[in-house]
């Protein structure tokens, strides 16, 4: 991997806030280890006036982990033992985090007649407090202690009663006592180097500590939390309810986060100034994810987006009031997020169902989660995933965490080998793209999305995608590449593992030319076909879909690559078996395509 120069960091550093650099030089000052200062006080559990219905983790696996200390996650398990690896070398940070939210402990224990299960949870929360004392260890960063801190209240809310019952009185006053520990560190320690959805787990820990910890800052955490929450909703939920990091995954994960906080408020009879700015968010953010899911229910894995992370799509959304049904139509309906930079073709016959990223990384102080996937796209058909992006199998600093957020892993284009960013590291951009306005609509029966960036403007190179539905449920794709100078421009199409791609011409021939080639896309029964017109080679190459973390499965990519003079054109069509292709007549002199015979601008 590229070390990074003085330049790389100059075009990182120059995108933050000055108060992102201050945090940043505190942090280095501010040791974990100042924890010490605090002393343990008594500390009780609030009682609240109405019972809270906060979702429960996965029950079964939490019930495992919970009897047998056996921990999965990200697809790595940590198997039974006594030992619990909270802060071991041997796992990923990333893994590591996971241990130690504590998501396992948010279940409610009272269903269960015996005492097992409670007293064994229980253990398992005296067991961190036992092997994590100095404040330096894995669980004592902020975005990990955010999490556990509002799972243990959340167990505690549930269980406390009954453990008091079995004579666990003891242990709940250890818990209650060292939870006002943690919460004085995050208030600390709060991400504002950071911000994003790190500091609403901040401040979402920091509202459940001050509503359920009857300790002497109570009042301070809660009002400090609220007064933040009420900043960071205008911040970070966009005028089309999308979350502004730009990732599906986040964007669920943040929805969750708000839902709580409103659950919270309610069931402590807390009154919360922000509460119709907060309920008004909630349903915008559901109205989004609604409207950006694939057929399957799921969301589609833009920028550091994985499956299995976030609460399924339809369980939020049934948390919210919405329903996960898409509602049926008679015809293509075409969805634009201006503001997020989605658009979504939807095509009722074909159970179709395109995905349209033309959005920015993110903030540009906070890009982290961004990848190289401007003008990128995820298409279903017939309720399959058939062109996915690769996903993210890890956040280890590494050359799978380097190509998964290049360009190479998106149903984009690159060009001279460059990427539309400049990633480097696990979460850090240097130089990034600019984009151009999406755009979406209708027209003589053709739905279609467009865009373009300027990512490559240092080399006097622009982009502009269209893709366009026709009314026979013909798929096309128009990438127009305009500028000055001889540049190697690569196109690549990623398909789903469960799609069988094949060269029905000749498969010893990859040559293109201005011919079309011609390409089976097989999936369940169905059959599309997959046809070129533009110059350059086309290859079928192996590479991986990292549906979770963890998951790499094997899958195929074609790889259109051409070398000339600019203006050029590459176009490609997906057409069902049995229909007639799309026509499609083009002149490089003209900002227009022509597909059957319907001229379609090019801006």
């Amino acid at each position: 991997m590229t070390r990074p120069t003085v330049g790389t960091y100059w075009r990182t550093v120059q995108h933050l806030r000055g108060s992102q650099l201050a945090a940043l030089a505190q942090r280095r000052v501010l040791r974990r280890e100042t924890l010490r200062r605090w002393k343990f006080v008594a500390v009780v559990l609030q009682k609240v006036s109405q019972p809270a219905s906060f979702p429960e983790w996965q029950a079964p696996s939490a019930l495992q982990a919970i009897e047998t200390r056996e921990f999965r996650f990200l697809n790595v398990t940590h198997p039974p033992s006594a030992y619990i690896p909270w802060s071991s070398r041997e796992f990923s940070r990333l893994w590591l985090y996971h241990l130690n939210y504590c998501d396992f402990l948010n279940v409610d224990l009272c269903a269960f007649e015996r005492r097992f299960h409670l007293v064994r949870a229980l253990d398992v929360a005296l067991d961190w407090c036992t092997q994590n004392t100095t404040g330096m260890e894995v669980g004592w960063e902020p975005y990990p202690l955010s999490l556990r801190i509002v799972n243990w209240l959340k167990f505690l809310m549930r269980n406390a009663e009954r453990a008091e019952a079995l004579g666990e009185g003891k242990t709940l006053e250890v818990l209650l006592a060292g939870l006002r520990i943690q919460a004085l560190a995050l208030e600390a320690r709060l991400e504002t180097h950071l911000l994003a959805n790190h500091l609403m787990k901040n401040i979402k820990a920091l509202m459940f500590a001050g509503a359920l910890l009857g300790a002497p800052e109570s009042s301070r955490w809660w009002a400090k939390g609220e007064r933040l929450l009420q900043r960071e909703l205008a911040e970070q939920i966009l005028a089309d309810g999308g979350h502004f990091e730009r990732s599906p995954m986040y964007h669920a994960e943040v929805l969750e986060d708000l839902l709580d906080i409103r659950t919270l408020a309610s069931a402590c009879g807390c009154l919360m100034k922000c509460a119709p700015q907060l309920s008004a968010c909630i349903a915008q953010m559901a109205a989004f994810l609604r409207r950006i899911l694939h057929p399957d229910g799921e969301i589609p894995l833009f920028n550091d987006s994985a499956l299995e992370i976030a609460r399924p799509a339809g369980q939020l959304l049934t948390l919210t009031g919405d329903s996960v049904a898409v509602p049926s139509i008679a015809r293509p309906e075409v969805s634009i997020l201006d503001d997020t930079g989605y658009a979504v073709i939807r095509a009722p016959s074909s159970g179709g169902c395109l995905i349209f990223d033309c959005g920015p990384l993110g903030p540009d102080y906070q890009p982290g989660h961004g990848h190289s996937d401007v003008l990128s796209y995820e298409l279903s058909l017939h309720g399959q995933r058939v062109v996915v992006d690769t996903g993210v199998s890890t956040y280890e600093s590494c050359s799978e965490r380097r190509y998964e957020r290049s360009a190479a892993a998106h149903n984009t284009i690159r060009i001279d080998g460059e990427d539309q960013a400049e990633i480097w590291a696990s979460f850090r951009v240097g130089r990034r793209p600019r984009v151009g306005r999406i755009d979406a609509g209708e027209t003589a029966g053709m739905s279609f999305v467009r865009g373009e960036h300027f990512a490559y403007q240092h080399r006097s190179v622009t982009h502009f995608r269209m893709i366009v539905l026709t009314p026979r449920n013909s798929w096309v794709v128009i990438d127009s590449l305009s500028g000055k100078g001889k540049h190697l421009v690569e196109s690549f199409i990623h398909f789903h593992p469960a799609v069988r791609v094949e060269n029905v011409n000749n498969p010893a021939r990859s040559a293109v030319g201005t011919a079309s080639e011609r390409w089976a896309i097989q999936f369940d029964e169905r059959r599309y076909f997959l046809m070129t017109l533009g110059p350059g080679e086309l290859m079928a190459r192996e590479s991986w879909y990292a549906p979770e973390f963890g998951l790499r499965q094997h899958r195929t990519t074609l790889h259109w690559s051409w070398e000339g003079d600019l203006p050029v054109r590459l176009i490609y069509t997906l057409t069902p078996d049995g229909e007639r292709p799309p026509v499609i007549s083009q002149c490089l002199g003209q900002e227009a395509v022509e597909v059957d015979n319907i001229p379609l601008p090019l801006s």
